[in-house]
């Protein structure tokens, strides 16, 4: 009996816990360095430079994500290798992830100053932004871009371990990196004053660190599985098979991907149209909302690599079985912490407000709008989830279709409803956007148990 065959049909909440929580930590310490940014530049001599970082962050949003397929591509075919027991194929899927985002991230080096030019042109178009915030966006631009294929490359160690049920190696890596980041900013803003300039430094710094990190954990788990030299099969890396599906999966993904980087691009450029005070405002209230899908993500990339392993299971008997259970079980962990992040922010959002706005026009406006974020974990949560299941079952094309389908409608509905009722009518756009990409994934999820029924 292999491995694989040993291991229970009903997958224990214990075993999706161990998964779930060290993955929720790690994702949910990137918006909360994006929290202590908009903290160290309130307390700074500077404090509208948060408008000129969330202006900036946008382009570094839609580049990063853009590219997300790169992890997600990677934890769902390195989950299904394992599944499959194939360890050289688990280790080929690894260097085809980290080749393809250290090349992306080199092209945007290559790239820079025609993509900021571009960007930034963009982004004023009907915004109504001071000169002063769009220089300081740009100095942050021309600093943090050449991280890019640090980061980039990153990605598929981070897929990578998920798959190997290393979540906790992923945690320590993202814990890392943010407090790193977090004693840069510190230096950088408040004791050397270099405002917007100093935060870009800082993410920059992290961001080189956080790649050697990842090539030491990495080693780490090679080495518990074989070994450093163990299993490579360089003929494999490349191979046209794989590397058309790798691919097929990455191009798919990736458009999904840039689809909803826009989206969240058009809400921080949609919310430049309300003035500086209201874009700061949005830029602190995103940070909340991106800790609460991130860190709910957890139960989703746990289900990314059960579902993964039950897609490459041997037996489609017992795949479908794991698969339902995974399925079933994560959806029920993930629901319960939506409902406690709910009661989290009803109780603390305004001490969070507090904690992170300077006193005076952007705390109100922030205060006004923060009923969106308190809400905001019951309408993404079922869409994370169904991301973690797609992408562990590496159904790609899907995902782009929900993405071509939703997009769309919250551009529209955003230009119907924020004339209508000013920041409030984005929100409710940005909300409307998240519980149809919910809705349309739901109509595809029956295609994945297909899958097991067509194999058997």
């Amino acid at each position: 009996m292999t491995a694989a065959q040993s291991q229970p049909l009903e997958i224990p909440y214990q075993r999706i816990f161990a998964l779930a929580w060290p993955a929720s930590v790690a994702a949910s310490v990137t918006p909360l360095l994006g929290a202590v940014d908009v903290w160290a530049l309130a307390r700074s001599d500077r404090p509208l430079d948060i408008a000129a970082i969330g202006l900036a962050s946008v382009i570094f949003s839609l580049a990063y994500w853009s590219f997300g397929f790169i992890r997600m591509s990677v934890a769902g075919l390195t989950a299904q290798a394992a599944g499959a027991e194939d360890e050289s194929e688990a280790r080929a899927a690894l260097i085809r992830g980290a080749v393809i985002g250290g090349g992306v991230g080199l092209v945007l080096v290559v790239l820079q100053l025609p993509l900021g030019l571009l960007s930034f042109k963009a982004l004023a178009i009907g915004a109504d932004i001071s000169t002063a915030t769009f220089d300081a966006a740009r100095e942050y631009y021309n600093i943090r871009i050449w991280g890019a294929p640090f980061a980039l490359a990153s990605y598929a160690a981070f897929g990578w371990l998920t798959a190997r049920e290393r979540t906790d190696y992923l945690m320590i890596i993202s814990v890392f990196i943010t407090g790193l980041n977090i004693v840069l900013d510190y230096w950088f803003v408040l004791g050397l004053g270099w405002g917007a300039a100093g935060v870009a430094a800082g993410t920059l710094i992290a961001e080189i660190a956080g790649f050697f990190a990842c090539l030491v954990f990495v080693a780490m788990v090679l080495i518990r599985n074989g070994g450093l030299g163990a299993h490579w099969k360089h003929k494999e890396f490349f191979a046209l098979k794989r590397l058309r599906r790798t691919l097929s999966i990455n191009f798919d993904i990736f458009i999904r991907t840039v689809l909803l980087a826009f989206s969240f691009a058009w809400f921080i450029q949609r919310s430049g149209a309300f003035g500086d005070v209201v874009l700061a405002a949005n830029q602190v209230l995103l940070q909340l909302f991106l800790f609460t899908g991130l860190a709910l993500d957890g139960t989703a990339i746990a289900a990314e690599t059960l579902v993964g392993q039950a897609m490459g299971a041997r037996d489609p008997a017992r795949g479908l079985a794991r698969f339902s259970s995974a399925v079933r079980r994560t959806f029920v962990m993930a629901v319960l912490a939506a409902f406690a992040f709910v009661a989290f922010y009803w109780l603390a959002g305004d001490a969070l407000i507090t904690l992170l706005t300077p006193q005076g026009a952007i705390r109100e406006a922030t205060r006004t709008y923060m009923p969106w974020v308190i809400i905001s974990p019951l309408i993404v949560v079922v869409g994370f989830q169904l991301d973690g299941i797609f992408i562990g079952a590496t159904k790609a094309r899907e995902m782009r279709n929900s993405m071509i389908v939703t997009a769309p409608i919250f551009l529209i509905a955003s230009l119907w409803l924020a004339p209508a009722f000013d920041n409030h009518g984005l929100w409710a756009a940005f909300s409307i956007y998240f519980l149809l990409r919910a809705a349309t994934l739901g109509v595809y999820l029956p295609r994945i148990k297909a899958t097991f029924t067509n194999q058997a």
